[in-house]
């Protein structure tokens, strides 16, 4: 189960990093879903607050990383100057199924790295072992 948290923390940073980074609305449709999505999974595993963090903390990483390298001249309307991926003409996939890509691509170009807070706030998750929670006996 703590492994599943883990996972959902990671993919909600990783997600609010991506949606900082590329400027998207918070209010578009996909977003909103996406979002609802991981929160909706994090009620369900008890982790509502660690997910929804991690997601803001990737949302404000991500624009101050697009605000810093528009200062630095890296960033080009559109995406990354020197990008070697194939692009997909129009009309060949869904809007939705479009930004999946675009999300993928993303996340396995930049390699983010998780705040080690993050990681460790979820050690507050654990009940304390002197409580048995779940020990059979």
């Amino acid at each position: 189960m703590e492994d599943e948290i883990r996972r959902l923390v990671r993919r909600a940073y990783e997600f609010g990093y991506f949606v900082g980074y590329k400027g998207h609305s918070e209010w578009a449709e996909w977003v909103r879903k996406r979002r609802d999505e991981l929160y909706k999974a994090a009620g369900d595993l008890g982790a509502y607050e660690a997910v929804r963090d991690a997601y803001l903390r990737g949302r404000t990483a991500g624009a101050k990383k697009r605000e810093e390298d528009i200062r630095r001249g890296l960033l080009v309307a559109g995406g990354r100057e020197g990008s070697t991926q194939e692009e997909v003409p129009p009309g060949e996939m869904g809007e939705e199924s479009a930004v999946e890509v675009e999300f993928t691509r993303f996340v396995e170009t930049v390699g983010l790295l998780m705040p080690p807070d993050l990681l460790d706030s979820l050690r507050l998750m654990r009940p304390p072992r002197m409580l048995h929670l779940g020990d059979k006996e």
